[in-house]
């Protein structure tokens, strides 16, 4: 008799011991999901980038990532954040609302190197009319980034536009001088990565997936 309550209290006990296992297991799982949540996250040349973001009072999805480079020279990935994916540019282009493009820097370079690119751009492909309009806000955007001085690989570059305040700058989650207004500024920098003369088409192409 007291062989088979000491055996049941042994049962018992193992299968207390046996859930107490299976707790310190399931309390490890959030780290576990959290690596198979990375492994989901949509990435492209081993940089991952977040499905959605919030900006302002809105949340914006991924709408397609693009690597910009040169033979084998890798300068960064970039992606393109809207309220609702499209693979039209010109519907990206139109749509209200806020809309951020995340840069995830591979290579160690000054920022005015991007500033040369992004200015150079826009001057070569708006009409004058236009260029009147935008000058002395692309300055000050111009200046902003070369503010920010040497890029590394690892850095995160954000241009966010916000409805009512305009383009911001952020560098690793950090915001560089104030914001410069308008929409048709955001409008021409965006220009350089979906429109029809994109710095880099084969980074157009990526951006303009549509959504994941």
């Amino acid at each position: 008799m007291h062989k088979a309550m000491r055996l049941r209290r042994f049962v018992r006990q193992a299968g207390m011991a046996a859930m107490l296992l299976g707790l310190s297991v399931g309390a490890g799982l959030p780290a576990c999901a959290q690596s198979a949540a990375e492994v989901r996250m949509p990435s492209l040349e081993g940089q991952r980038f977040e499905a959605t973001t919030m900006l302002g009072d809105r949340t914006l999805r991924l709408n397609g990532l693009g690597l910009r480079g040169v033979a084998w020279v890798k300068a960064f990935v970039a992606g393109l954040y809207v309220a609702a994916p499209s693979k039209d540019a010109g519907q990206l282009l139109a749509m209200p609302g806020p809309k951020r493009i995340r840069l995830k820097i591979m290579l160690s370079a000054p920022s005015h190197e991007l500033t040369k690119s992004l200015t150079g751009r826009i001057e070569d492909h708006e009409p004058p009319e236009v260029l009147a309009r935008l000058s002395e806000r692309l300055t000050r955007l111009a200046g902003l980034i070369d503010s920010v001085g040497d890029l590394k690989p690892g850095d995160t570059l954000d241009l966010d536009f916000i409805p009512d305040k305009g383009v911001h700058l952020r560098v690793n989650d950090k915001a560089v001088g104030a914001a410069v207004a308008g929409d048709d500024l955001y409008r021409a920098v965006l220009k350089i990565f979906v429109g029809e003369h994109p710095v880099d088409r084969r980074m157009r192409e990526g951006l303009l997936r549509g959504g994941y």
